[in-house]
């Protein structure tokens, strides 16, 4: 296997232990919930504070690893994960608990932002975008794997060897990337010139505003689903080994879908349509979840819907921002991402303590249905006063851009 490949490999398995990482409170969630004493809303805030690191340190993510270099801020941040984890492992409070997640937290914000850049330097042109559907399949990869592997290790050992058990993967990670990735000798840089925030047009800025609403939308739709279902599941009477199995039954056919999704929509006439209409089909899925009505036929539908319109949510910014602009411009992008992904599903949370999962479920859906009109409003925006520059993409024959890197 060639270097930049082997690299690649390890920098997938260490992307995958941030969403088995991320999963694994969820995973465990009724057994955390009766043991710590913790309500569905401290629940959510949970899962939610894994996120909540990155508004503060995505912005200047470019940064740190421009003056540390990459690979050694993801092996902090790898380590991170670690302490973190264990920490949780051992809490008995929800304060320290609260502690220990924001610190797993700090240490995926340096591994989400970096590791994209690391694999845009490595390689290129079709190549590139090839690595970059790798890389970003790995979250759900992690997600799956968590709701198969956490769920019946807590039922069995106990909840807190369920947490430990992402400390080990993020460990494995950070020695697989220590010894096999390799920076390209002739990697791309960024300038000086190109790192501040003034370096973002006044255009780029309200593109920004419109277009990191999809992606941020649509993965918190995503999260809320698979945070809180198992417990939904398990109300109605399932185990928390049987929940985890079913929803991850979630996470493995979103994983087909969002690859199959960059095929189809490279090639769709109308490729918008294409998003709006899985959307739609999406949203339905979790209203009858919801309902109760034949969870696994629901979740296998959703999946093969959701998962479409995914590369075109998070191709949104390398539609309109120049190169001089990218890297500023993608660290407003997943500062807006991380922090509404931090507090919606705390809010979800709050919402199933309040009326019930049924509820939760139905914000997923609304989150989830909100995606299509602002895809819409961004093409507008996009056809009202287009950037230029070589960062627009190529245009389908219908429906505005077609994807071109997946930069998640």
């Amino acid at each position: 296997m060639q270097p930049r490949w082997r690299g690649l490999a390890a920098l997938t398995l260490a992307r995958a232990s941030m969403g088995f990482q991320f999963q694994s409170i969820a995973a465990v969630g009724p057994l955390i919930s009766a043991d710590l004493g913790l309500h569905k809303a401290q629940l959510g805030w949970l899962i939610g504070l894994y996120l909540l690191p990155g508004v503060a340190f995505a912005l200047p993510g470019g940064l740190l690893g421009r003056r540390f270099g990459d690979k050694r801020l993801v092996l902090v941040g790898l380590a991170l994960m670690v302490l973190g984890a264990a920490g949780l492992a051992l809490a008995e409070s929800f304060a320290a608990a609260n502690a220990a997640r924001f610190t797993s937290g700090i240490g995926a914000v340096m591994l989400n932002v970096l590791m994209t850049k690391m694999v845009a330097d490595t390689f290129e042109s079709r190549e590139r975008v090839l690595a970059m559907s790798i890389l970003i399949n790995a979250w759900p990869i992690g997600i799956g794997l968590a709701l198969l592997v956490i769920g019946p290790l807590g039922q069995l050992a106990g909840w807190p060897w369920g947490i430990a058990s992402s400390a080990l993967l993020a460990a494995i990670g950070l020695i697989l990337v220590r010894a096999s990735y390799r920076a390209p000798s002739t990697g791309v840089q960024s300038s000086a010139a190109g790192l501040g925030l003034a370096v973002l047009s006044r255009r780029e800025w309200q593109l920004l505003a419109i277009g990191s609403l999809p992606w941020l939308l649509y993965n918190a739709a995503f999260q809320i689903e698979i945070s809180f279902l198992p417990s939904f599941l398990v109300e109605g009477g399932l185990t928390v080994a049987e929940a985890g199995g079913v929803v991850a039954a979630s996470a493995v056919v979103f994983i087909v879908s969002v690859q199959a999704g960059g095929l189809v929509l490279e090639r769709a006439r109308r490729p918008d349509l294409v998003c709006h209409l899985a959307i739609v089909g999406w949203c339905v899925t979790l209203l009858l979840l919801a309902a109760r009505q034949s969870p696994l036929l629901w979740i296998v539908v959703g999946g093969l819907a959701g998962g479409l319109p995914a590369a075109a949510f998070v191709s949104l910014p390398a539609e309109f921002l120049r190169a001089e602009s990218r890297s500023a411009g993608m660290g407003v992008f997943y500062t807006i991402y991380y922090g509404g992904c931090a507090v919606l599903p705390a809010l979800a949370g709050r919402l199933y303590d309040l009326s019930g999962g049924r509820a939760a479920l139905g914000m997923a859906a609304g989150l989830a249905l909100l995606c299509a009109p602002l895809l819409w409003a961004f093409r507008r925006a996009m056809a009202a006063s287009p950037v230029g520059g070589d960062a627009l993409g190529r245009r389908g024959d219908e429906g505005g851009p077609r994807p071109t890197s997946a930069p998640n």
